[in-house]
């Protein structure tokens, strides 16, 4: 009866800001209800598997990035369920990359056919995301927030036409 109701593109994009807003304002303090909503969407897609299998290995992807930028000094986040000294960023956001994720079959489906677009929406609104988040509080920049936001706008302009590539290839084509 519900499946495949997390696919519509409002409901997938109104249960990412959901998610989002949670993950910035509340981080670690939030996981139980973020996992709740990840469970969701899997339990309410058409395809639960593949989109598990998208959602896991884009998401982890991201999130290695992100743990690679944090231990390179590129940005901080203040303490969590993972400690800085192991290397990887927070758990927050690794639910946060897996949230994004869900989105890339579905309200973002329409960038995976429009290469430039992608690429350029990425630099643009992926770095500013971090921005906002940094306004929030959510993750400090080290450097200057010009020099980091930058650096994040080249890396996003490679990395979601990228992700949204590996989601058609892991996912299959979009029904």
């Amino acid at each position: 009866m519900f499946s495949g109701i997390s696919e519509y593109f409002w409901v997938n994009l109104l249960g990412f800001n959901l998610l989002w807003s949670l993950s910035i304002f509340y981080g670690d303090d939030a996981l139980a209800f973020v996992s709740i909503l990840l469970i969701f969407h899997l339990f309410f897609h058409s395809s639960p598997i593949s989109e598990m299998l998208v959602v896991s290995l884009a998401g982890a992807i991201g999130y290695a990035v992100d743990s690679v930028l944090m231990q390179q000094g590129v940005f901080s986040f203040g303490s969590g369920l993972f400690d800085a000294s192991w290397g990887v960023a927070p758990a927050w956001l690794l639910l946060l990359w897996f949230g994004f994720c869900a989105t890339l079959r579905q309200s973002l489906r329409f960038f995976a056919t429009h290469l430039g677009l992608s690429t350029l929406l990425g630099a643009v609104v992926g770095s500013l995301t971090y921005l906002l988040a940094s306004a929030l509080g959510a993750v400090v920049f080290p450097l200057s927030s010009v020099v980091t936001v930058l650096m994040l706008a080249a890396i996003w302009a490679v990395l979601f036409p990228f992700l949204l590539w590996l989601s058609r290839f892991v996912g299959g084509a979009y029904a």
